[in-house]
């Protein structure tokens, strides 16, 4: 059969390691790079069918039905990081085996993050070693993909697959993950990362990634995050006596590179940065989130992988930064990256932590939780805690942790740090624009502002979805926030919104919303005698 004509299932099981996060909204760079090596392997745009997994679940059995009429099925997925999810849900392992299984006719290619920690998979005919685009150009070509050129593939395949993006679901709301580096460059791994496992690795110049931004723009892209690495400061660095050195230079290329390629660019966030690097490096690192901060958008966080602030679990686990070293980055990256623009700090830290981990031990619960409280006292600012359980991969024996106790401590942390960070962070009154709408429950609408890591907002009421709403947040909860639309106007406010506000009961609610107040004068005749108009008068929008 000649490659033109081969008509190709192409499912994204969603992709979320510690370098690369591609659950929607977000789009990983993987995906795109397989979707441009099948363009280059002469594959026709209109006979590659890309579908999301969730999309598949719509019908999972009519959806089987479906595939069975492809030549080629090929699934991208791998989570080896635990996550909630709202924009959707990673393919599991049941229904890799049940596609593996029930699948007939086509051949079947399996590839991602997933093959790093799983080989055995039944049925397939394909199990990709590492990257998927470059085993299927080497199967497809039968020819294999020299090491010396592999960049030069990857670049190719990166502009190549931009245009997948207008296929998904949720084009053109869309964070589009963009690669800077792959693998890890530390000589000594974290010895349950799986970036430890990969063995291609490489370093993308500013010239290949600006190239993709630009063509990722052509197809009406703007959201951007430069969150496919492991520490954004090792970006192009240069070794000096056995040490990687930060280069300033690469970054600033490559940020005013990205400005210049997109001038419609709505958000350009990261993701992972190491503090040990952050303070060992401090003239240069400075250098880096000055220029991070003139570049990027409100709102950005920079993950720190601190892991644990128990010495016995970071001494076991090989981690290379500890409490102090990760306390001066967070110091540090709050006075540089703390100013606020558009009502957001510019780039504040966030704190990873992990459990479950060799040499884990019951004060490990106290060793966090009084490094959190550390920060919180001393009036700095982290935008997100995130407290996880890790996922078990090959032979690290995992630690069975006492899941009343853990549940125990995440309360505690919640409630005496979480809830006040976030009061410091989004204070109530603070402006956020352009939330996209993405859910409704009951009947509060939930949605976020894309980016990285975006806090969740309730905004009562049924909003229209998958729209942009500018709101005000009114109040805090341990990991989200509560906001009413804004400009608030009062004719067009809900029972559900007005209660929101503090003194506002529900039958001064249910007066207001059928009089409709035209002005102040109405509105303060229905209010209660003892309502603190002054404080609140510049809600209200008549």
């Amino acid at each position: 059969m000649k490659t033109s004509s081969i008509r190709t299932a192409l499912i994204d099981g969603y992709l979320d390691e510690p370098s690369c996060l591609g659950v929607p909204p977000y789009i990983s760079p993987e995906i795109r790079y397989t979707y441009g090596s099948l363009l280059d392997c002469g594959l026709r745009e209109e006979n590659i069918k890309y579908y999301t997994i969730d999309e598949l679940r719509g019908d999972w059995e009519k959806s089987i039905e479906d595939l069975e009429h492809y030549d080629l099925v090929i699934i991208v997925a791998g989570t080896t990081v635990p996550g909630h999810y709202l924009g959707g849900k990673p393919i599991s392992f049941k229904e890799i085996n049940e596609l593996g299984s029930k699948l007939y006719y086509p051949q079947k290619v399996i590839g991602g993050p997933v093959t790093l920690v799983k080989k055995d998979f039944n049925g397939f005919d394909l199990v990709c070693d590492e990257i998927t685009a470059i085993n299927l150009y080497e199967a497809l070509k039968d020819k294999e993909v020299n090491p010396s050129t592999l960049n030069k593939s990857i670049a190719n395949w990166a502009v190549k697959g931009a245009s997948l993006t207008i296929k998904h679901p949720d084009y053109p709301h869309l964070i589009c993950e963009i690669e800077t580096f792959r693998g890890c460059p530390r000589s000594r791994h974290c010895a349950f990362c799986s970036e430890r496992l990969k063995q291609r690795t490489y370093q993308r110049s500013p010239e290949e990634i600006i190239a993709e931004v630009k063509e990722l723009a052509q197809y009406g892209n703007h959201f951007y995050r430069l969150g496919c690495q492991t520490d954004l400061l090792l970006y192009q660095s240069t070794r000096l006596n056995g040490k990687l050195m930060p280069n300033p230079d690469a970054i600033e290329e490559l940020y005013r590179g990205i400005r210049k390629a997109d001038p419609d660019l709505e958000v350009l966030h990261l993701d992972n940065i190491n503090p040990y690097n952050l303070v060992q490096y401090e003239k240069e690192s400075e250098q880096i989130l000055k220029t991070i901060t003139r570049y990027n958008t409100p709102g950005d966080i920079a993950a720190f992988g601190l892991e644990s602030a128990d010495p016995l679990v970071l001494e076991k686990n090989n981690i290379e930064t500890d409490p102090e070293t990760t306390y001066r980055a967070v110091a540090m990256m709050n006075e540089i990256g703390g100013y606020r623009e558009n009502g957001l700090p510019k780039l504040l830290p966030g704190i990873n932590f992990l459990h479950g981990l060799i040499g884990e031990r019951k004060e490990t619960f106290d060793y966090n939780y009084n490094f959190l409280k550390r920060l919180l006292d001393q009036g700095l600012m982290l935008r997100r805690i995130n407290i996880r359980q890790v996922v078990t991969l090959g032979k690290y024996p995992r630690i069975k942790i006492d899941r009343g106790k853990f549940l125990e401590y995440k309360e505690r942390v919640n409630r005496n740090i979480n809830h006040p960070m976030l009061k410091r962070v989004f204070p109530r009154g603070t402006i956020m624009k352009r939330v996209l709408t993405e859910k409704i429950r009951g009947k509060i609408t939930y949605g976020r502002q894309l980016g990285s890591y975006p806090i969740l907002i309730g905004i009562p009421g049924k909003l229209k979805l998958n729209r942009f709403v500018d709101v005000r947040v009114i109040d805090h909860g341990y990991r989200s926030i509560t906001a009413l639309p804004w400009p608030f106007k009062i004719k067009e406010a809900t029972p559900e919104q007005l209660m929101t506000i503090p003194g506002i009961g529900k039958k001064t609610a249910s007066n207001i919303f059928i009089e409709k107040p035209g002005n102040p004068d109405h509105l303060l005749k229905l209010l209660p005698d003892d309502f603190p108009y002054q404080e609140w008068k510049d809600w209200f929008t008549f």
